[in-house]
């Protein structure tokens, strides 16, 4: 006998499914439990969740503390007192997944009888749908999205500097954006760590400060893998003052300080993925690597483009600024060109691991988040088209033949001619060799540097934007697993309650359809009539009839149907209890 509750695994966002539980949700069982025990499909933490079992009178009959069954870090359970009194329970629950993001729900079971079970019903589904502070999940989002900003730039414009202008390091320019990168990701760091408490907890702001919560977190899988990062950015301090010169300018140097700067590098990217989606799912190594692999294109991309705007922005008195420019700008581009199609490629595999279908992709909140980081994508990669045909050429720089090396009006860059029409204009600071080289018949030289400063600083905006969009991405579901979701479906007809669950509502055979009718009180009811059917209108298919049958009090099944193709059904519910109360509903029914 099964009182079928819509509230059963909500998760509010978050990776971990809920895949059984004992007593079964919206079980009556004859005897009372000695204990709740709830399984995930991967690992879960409880330092911030917790069940509660909740009588009929409102009050909390668990004995108390939440805890893993031996040897299954999958499970939590709570234990309960002998002799449950009769009546309908509310388990509410609440855990930490194994990508840091906190997971949360509410189910029913009755024992003896289904006594309440409407009142149960109703509270379940409102703790379901509880939700936490706005202030913390906006404060959540920009701790994230400074963190990737510092990250990347820290990374970016390191590795840079070391494989294009290893002189640069000492420039104030590069020199201040590293070390603003630095405290932006220790800042980012460190308020990760407070903020993860109240988001995890559902606490309000005000709790961020509580040492008790900040402890916790520090036991967590999350709070590990924030300390190994301010380790590594401890041990990123000498790498910055390396690339300074602050340990002289002998060439030497860089025997130690290149390979200690890959690996801590290598150790501050692989840092997301392990706190995050990369590291759950089916090929968790699979993930990190292409994570990591993503991350670090991203990375050559955004510091190649830091180190072009210092070079690119006003002049200013600097006497580490390069005599040659236009050599620096072409190889930031040749390194940016590599690092778009990695960045591309990377991309879209892990895309595909995360969505797995293209109704996936249009039809939940992460798919579209990710159309929206797409399309941003498309438009960096135009600026940044824009940028490379402004140096190589469609706006003034000319590769002559070998014949034609060495004519009158050439003007020689690291052995490579390019033609500069008239004589070479004067200017001041290091500028002149790019205004030379970027002269054309037709444009004033200040014109055309003028047009690249501005791509330049266009693509930086737009990638800020792409990280601010990625910052939304780690909080949502995967598309591929949100749209692997059962569908569920609750309406009253004809003075019946009539709860649908469709498992796992996916394109193909092996389609379970359960129904429930319950009565007033909430105990299941046997009707005369339930007759259900889809259609996909636009397709013109169906309407396809559901064959049913009874499988106990109030519950009618059908199994393994099979749902021809993927798109937007109708899902229509035929009750009739009496020989003239009948109603007919409809309903969307998602398939993937």
């Amino acid at each position: 006998m099964m009182i079928f509750v819509i509230a059963a695994p909500s998760p509010a966002s978050a990776h971990a499914q809920l895949e059984w539980t004992r007593p079964v949700q919206s079980a009556v069982v004859s005897t009372s439990p000695s204990q709740v025990v709830l399984h995930f499909g991967e690992p879960v933490e409880i330092d911030f969740g917790s069940l509660r079992v909740i009588g009929p009178n409102g009050q909390r009959v668990d004995s108390g503390g939440t805890h893993h069954p031996p040897g299954d870090s999958h499970a939590v359970a709570i234990a309960l007192p002998p002799h449950l009194p009769d009546g309908t329970y509310v388990v509410a629950w609440r855990v930490i997944s194994a990508d840091s993001h906190p997971v949360h729900g509410a189910f029913v079971f009755s024992v003896g009888s289904a006594a309440g079970a409407s009142k149960a019903n109703a509270l379940a589904t409102s703790i379901s749908h509880e939700s936490g502070s706005t202030a913390v999940g906006v404060l959540y989002w920009f701790i994230r999205f400074a963190a990737f900003v510092g990250l990347l730039f820290l990374v970016g414009l390191a590795t840079t500097v070391i494989l294009v202008w290893r002189e640069g390091g000492a420039s104030r320019r590069v020199g201040t954006l590293l070390w603003l990168s630095w405290g932006t990701l220790l800042a980012s760091t460190l308020l990760g760590i407070a903020i993860q408490g109240v988001y995890a907890a559902a606490l309000p702001l005000t709790d961020i400060v509580r040492p008790s919560l900040i402890n916790e977190v520090l036991h967590t899988h999350f709070g590990k893998i924030e300390l190994l990062r301010l380790a590594l950015l401890l041990g990123f301090i000498p790498v910055v003052l390396g690339l300074q010169g602050r340990f002289g300018r002998d060439s030497t140097r860089w025997l130690w300080l290149v390979p200690v700067e890959i690996v801590l590098a290598v150790g501050l990217l692989l840092t997301p993925g392990l706190a995050g989606h990369a590291s759950t799912g089916s090929d968790p190594l699979v993930g990190i690597f292409l994570d990591l692999l993503h991350l670090a294109a991203s990375a050559m991309w955004l510091g190649g483009l830091a180190l072009l705007g210092t070079l690119l922005v006003r002049p200013q008195r600097d006497h580490n600024r390069p005599h040659d420019t236009l050599h620096i700008a072409l190889s930031v581009s040749a390194l940016a060109f590599t690092a778009v199609l990695v960045v591309v490629g990377s991309g879209v595999v892990q895309s595909i691991r995360q969505v797995g279908s293209l109704f996936a992709l249009f039809h939940t909140v992460y798919g579209r988040t990710l159309l929206v980081k797409i399309g941003f994508v498309v438009v960096l990669i135009g600026l940044g088209a824009i940028s490379r045909r402004v140096l190589m050429g469609r706006f003034g720089i000319r590769r002559p033949s070998v014949k034609a090396a060495g004519k009158p009006g050439a003007v020689e860059v690291r052995g490579a001619p390019v033609f500069a029409s008239g004589p070479a204009t004067k200017t001041s600071d290091a500028e002149g060799d790019l205004l030379i080289a970027l002269r054309t018949r037709e444009d004033d030289p200040t014109g055309t540097i003028r047009r690249l400063r501005r791509s330049v600083l266009a693509e930086i905006a737009v990638a800020l934007i792409v990280l601010a969009v990625t910052a939304l991405l780690v909080n949502a579901v995967p598309a591929k697993q949100a749209a692997g979701q059962p569908f569920t479906y609750s309406v009253s007809a004809v003075g019946v309650q009539v709860n649908a669950l469709i498992d796992p509502a996916r394109a193909g055979p092996g389609n379970q359809f359960h129904f429930y009718v319950l009565g007033k009180l909430g105990q299941p009811q046997a009707i005369p009539e339930l007759d259900a059917s889809i259609a996909l209108p636009a397709q013109s298919l169906g309407p396809l009839s559901i064959p049913l049958v009874v499988a106990g009090p109030g519950h009618y099944l059908a199994d393994n149907v099979d749902i021809p193709v993927a798109g937007t059904w109708i899902l229509t519910i035929t009750v009739r209890t009496s020989a003239i109360d009948e109603q007919q509903v409809s309903t969307p029914l998602p398939i993937p």
